[in-house]
């Protein structure tokens, strides 16, 4: 994820980086595990180091067990092995030289960009996993930037396309039409009281401007896809 930030700064310069570490009330031994175990994939571990992991995980299920020996099995394990409680994270920012705390004081449009650009980082990072590279790469924003300025709805916007993010994004008013995004295929709602229909009215933008995108007709549709069949 921090690779995916790393590439990817802000047209302003912003840099930011997600800092991962072990909670203050983490179990004893992770944070040596940590070092050991993390430094390599899991196909390459030695008996030895299996066995350093057992043994940690072990070590929780009794710690558990004898704090609550009433519980069920399933839930001693449950409580035993979650990883979640054992580390804490923060995004971090690059100013004057050194790494400060992202929730320092901001803008209105660098603190939207602080809290949107690791999730982006966060769903590239993920997707980048995928075994096959032309797999979508979705994600879906609902009422996408409301509140924000122009200038900052721009440039998130822009840092999707960076991303090579598939975005499926509803707004009341956003229409994503900035030079910084390539392209987008639009669909503008409208509606009267009383009148139980919904319009849609279809848009395209090229990154330089919005036409007007000519539905193509069912019949005509079908009659391609049949002429194509028949050669």
């Amino acid at each position: 994820m921090n690779d995916e930030l790393e590439q990817r700064p802000t047209s302003t310069g912003m840099r930011l980086r997600l800092k991962w570490d072990v909670a203050r009330n983490a179990p004893d031994g992770l944070a040596e595990l940590r070092k050991r175990q993390l430094r390599q994939s899991t196909d390459v571990w030695s008996e030895s180091d299996r066995r350093n992991v057992g043994d940690f995980l072990q070590q929780q299920i009794a710690r558990e067990r004898a704090r609550d020996d009433a519980g069920t099995w399933s839930e001693q394990l449950s409580r035993a092995l979650d990883y979640r409680a054992w580390h804490q994270f923060a995004i971090q920012r690059y100013r004057d030289g050194q790494w400060v705390p992202a929730s320092g004081p901001a803008s209105g449009g660098e603190r939207v960009l602080a809290a949107s650009i690791p999730l982006f980082a966060a769903a590239s990072s993920y997707y980048g996993s995928a075994s096959n590279r032309h797999a979508p790469r979705l994600i879906a924003l609902d009422e996408a930037f409301a509140g924000v300025d122009d200038d900052s709805r721009a440039k998130c916007l822009g840092l999707l396309a960076s991303f090579d993010l598939d975005v499926v994004m509803t707004s009341e008013r956003e229409w994503g039409c900035y030079p910084q995004v390539p392209g987008l295929a639009i669909a503008q709602l409208s509606r009267r009281e009383g009148i139980d229909a919904v319009l849609v009215t279809p848009w395209r933008w090229d990154g330089h401007g919005h036409r007007y995108a000519v539905p193509r007709p069912r019949s005509q549709a079908g009659s391609a896809s049949a002429a194509e069949a028949d050669d």
